[in-house]
């Protein structure tokens, strides 16, 4: 054997043994960054190994924990995918995006303290914001300074997923002891957006939505 065909073995077994876990580690640095969390992990599987070097994958799984997405907090999220290709000039530059890939999925579940700091940065004025989530609704209690008088907000509402967006979707909105006495105001605020697709990795779009005593799954597809 030739010291160049030795050469290209040695090569290709350390691209076997060492590249995943490096393109692992790059993915999981620049998703770290993007969901504003260092709880990121990212598993990938390719034959042959080295193919992963052009930014192809048979299998694609991540995980992210206690990560930001779009105006929401989310306590966990999962992202598998088949077949995935990675735009590898638009990631030596920083960014992640997708040339191509099959069965994308995505699965985030947000709890009622995410939904609160959401909602609290939404609301003008409101202090002491609390949610309570249950499978038929949302509530969310506030205290309101009106013209120097401590009011109580109440609204009523659902988390519902309309043109690949998340929203909170306002019904009942009603005001206490505000100077001009109860107000209710119906659907008035409308709906409040959470997530938008560009907010989503790779630009997918929520599809559906589940309530449940506590917490609310969200599932997203590709475009």
């Amino acid at each position: 054997m030739t010291i160049t065909g030795l050469f290209f073995i040695i090569l290709i077994v350390l691209g076997e043994l060492l590249l995943p876990p490096v393109v692992e580690s790059a993915l999981e640095g620049r998703l770290s960054q993007k969901f504003s969390t260092p709880d990121v992990n990212v598993e990938l599987t390719a034959s042959p190994r080295l193919m992963l070097l052009l930014g192809r994958a048979d299998t694609m799984a991540v995980t992210v924990k206690d990560g930001q997405v779009g105006q929401l907090r989310v306590r966990e999220m999962s992202l598998d995918g088949r077949k995935t290709e990675l735009d590898m000039t638009s990631f030596a530059k920083g960014r992640l995006a997708l040339n191509s890939a099959e069965a994308l999925s995505l699965t985030a579940m947000f709890d009622e303290n995410g939904l609160r700091e959401a909602l609290a940065r939404k609301i003008s004025k409101a202090d002491n914001v609390e949610v309570h989530i249950t499978d038929e609704n949302v509530l969310v209690t506030a205290d309101a300074n009106l013209l120097g008088r401590k009011a109580q907000v109440a609204l009523v509402g659902h988390i519902v997923a309309d043109d690949g967006t998340l929203y909170f979707e306002t019904e009942q909105f009603d005001i206490q002891n505000s100077p001009f006495g109860t107000a209710r105001l119906g659907d008035t605020l409308g709906r409040i957006p959470l997530v938008k697709p560009e907010q989503l990795p790779l630009s997918m779009r929520v599809v559906s939505v589940t309530q449940q005593e506590g917490s609310v799954i969200v599932r997203a597809g590709e475009e």
